[in-house]
C-alpha cells in the first residue's frame, strides 16, 4: 500500500480563501468575528515553527484575520485541551489525539467536516480514518499527515557497534540491541516516565501479531464476540515490550521521553522507534538510516503506518465555516507541500510529491510498498487506552506480567461495551 496514493485538492480554494473574511461567524466584537484561535501540541522546534509559518502566510492571504496560536507541551496538552473544551473555552481548531473521538462527538466538542471543500480530497484511507467514530459518513477529525512508522537510526553509531546489515527480523533485531549495548550505546530511546511514550514498541507488535490471524481483530472486540485473552497476538506483542526493556533508556521510569529523545538527537541512542524525529535528527547533524519495526521472525503484510497529526474543529464557537477556510488553505498544494517538508511527513492527499524532499523518503516509500497499514491497533476508546498505557508502565517496572495486563484491558472492555449499550 503507497501512502503517496491519494486525491487531488481543488486548487480553486485559493481564489475563494483570498476573497473570504471571518465576519459573521459569530457573535461579539469584530476583533473577535475576525479571528481564530488554534491549539496543537509543540515545543518550539521545526514541527511548531512549520505550523507558525502557515498561519503567517494565511494572514497574509486574508488581511484583518488573526490566527491566535498556543502550543503546549506533549504531557500537558490532553489535559489543557479537555479542560478548556468542557470550560467553553475550547479553541477553534486543535490537534486530536483520536482516542479522544468517542467522549468529543457525544459532547459536542468536534464538528462534522465531511461537508467541507477540502474534505473531498483526502485520499480514501484518510477519508476512512476521519470517519472513526462515526455510525455514518460524518468526519470529526481531519488527518493533516501521515507516516508508514519504523525505526530511525544512527549510522554512525551502527558503524561503530560493527553492524553492518539492518536488521529485517526480530532476532536480529534483538542481536543489534546486544552489539550495541556491547559497544556502550543506548540501543533504543525508549523511556516510560510518560506512559504514552512505550505505545511507539507496541503499536508495531500488535499490527505484526495480531493483524495477520486476525484482521477484523478492533470490530470483534467492541461487539462482544472475542476479548484480548481470546487474541493471542495481543500477549505476544506485551511481551515484546517486555523482552526490549534491557535495551531502553537506563532506569526507564525515571526518564521522560524528552529526555530520551535528547538522548538520541546527541548520538547517546541508536534507534528512534518513530519516524517524527527525523526533522530534528537533521537539524541536531545525525546522519540517519531507516528501517521497518521487526518484531516477528517472518515476514508479514502488516505494519502500523499512523497519521501523525489531525485536527478537529470546535462546533462551540461558532465558527466552524472560518476554521474550514483556514484549513482549505493548509491545503492548497504550494502551502501544504512546504509544511510537509518542513515536517518530513507524508500526505494525505494526492498532487503533492515529497520523495525527493529528504534522502530517506524513497527508501521509506520502499519499505512500505505492499505493506497493509494499521492506524489502529486496538479499539479507540481513552479508558482502553489508558489501562494499556498504565499496563505497560507497570510491566516496564516489573510490578506485573503480560498475563495480568491482558486481563486489565479485558476489564475495561466489559465497561466499554456496558457504556456503549
Amino acid at each position: 500500500m503507497n501512502r503517496l496514493a491519494t486525491t487531488a485538492v481543488s486548487a480553486a480554494a485559493l481564489s475563494v480563501l483570498a476573497a473570504a473574511t471571518l465576519t459573521g461567524c459569530s457573535a461579539g466584537s469584530a476583533s473577535d468575528r475576525n479571528s481564530l484561535s488554534f491549539l496543537m501540541w509543540g515545543d518550539g522546534g521545526d514541527t511548531q515553527k512549520a505550523y507558525e509559518k502557515v498561519i503567517d502566510a494565511f494572514e497574509a492571504e486574508n488581511p484583518g484575520v488573526t490566527v491566535n496560536a498556543e502550543f503546549v507541551n506533549t504531557n500537558d496538552y490532553d489535559n489543557v485541551l479537555k479542560t478548556r473544551l468542557a470550560g467553553g473555552a475550547g479553541p477553534d481548531v486543535y490537534g486530536f489525539d483520536p482516542k479522544n473521538i468517542t467522549d468529543f462527538v457525544r459532547d459536542g466538542f468536534a464538528a462534522d467536516l465531511s461537508g467541507a471543500s477540502f474534505f473531498s480530497g483526502l485520499d480514501d484511507a484518510a477519508q476512512q480514518e476521519a470517519r472513526r467514530g462515526s455510525d455514518g459518513d460524518a468526519a470529526y477529525a481531519v488527518p493533516i499527515s501521515q507516516s508508514g512508522n519504523g525505526i530511525i537510526y544512527n549510522t554512525e553509531l551502527f558503524a561503530q557497534a560493527g553492524i553492518t546489515a539492518v536488521p529485517q527480523t526480530y532476532d536480529e533485531l534483538k542481536a543489534t540491541a546486544e552489539k550495541l549495548s556491547a559497544a556502550g550505546i543506548t540501543p533504543f530511546a525508549m523511556s516510560a516516565q510518560d506512559s504514552w511514550w512505550p505505545q511507539f514498541i507496541a503499536y508495531y507488535a500488535m499490527a505484526q501479531h495480531v493483524f495477520p490471524d486476525d484482521a477484523d481483530a478492533i470490530d470483534e472486540l467492541l461487539d462482544g464476540e472475542r476479548t484480548f485473552a481470546d487474541i493471542p497476538g495481543y500477549a505476544q506483542a506485551l511481551e515484546v515490550v517486555k523482552d526490549l526493556v534491557p535495551y531502553y533508556m537506563p532506569d526507564p521510569l525515571g526518564t521522560n521521553q524528552s529526555a530520551a529523545k535528547s538522548a538520541f538527537l546527541s548520538g547517546q541512542a541508536a534507534m528512534f522507534p518513530a519516524t517524527w524525529i527525523l526533522a530534528d535528527a537533521r537539524a541536531a547533524g545525525v546522519e540517519p538510516g531507516y528501517m521497518n519495526f521487526p518484531t516477528v521472525d517472518g515476514d508479514v503484510a502488516d505494519m502500523w503506518g499512523s497519521y501523525l497529526v489531525q485536527w478537529g474543529v470546535n462546533p462551540g464557537n461558532g465558527k466552524v465555516g472560518a476554521a474550514e477556510k483556514f484549513i482549505d488553505f493548509f491545503f492548497q498544494n504550494a502551502t501544504y507541500t512546504e509544511f510537509l517538508t518542513a515536517v518530513k511527513a507524508f500526505p494525505t492527499t494526492s498532487g503533492v510529491d515529497v520523495t525527493a524532499n529528504d534522502p530517506l523518503f524513497p527508501d521509506m516509500v520502499a519499505a512500505w510498498e505492499g505493506k497493509t497499514f494499521r492506524p489502529i491497533v486496538i479499539p479507540a476508546h481513552p479508558q482502553l487506552q489508558e489501562t494499556l498505557l498504565v499496563g505497560m508502565q507497570n510491566l516496564i517496572a516489573g510490578r506485573t506480567d503480560v498475563d495480568a495486563v491482558i486481563g486489565e484491558l479485558d476489564a475495561s472492555l466489559v465497561e466499554v461495551r456496558a457504556n456503549a449499550e
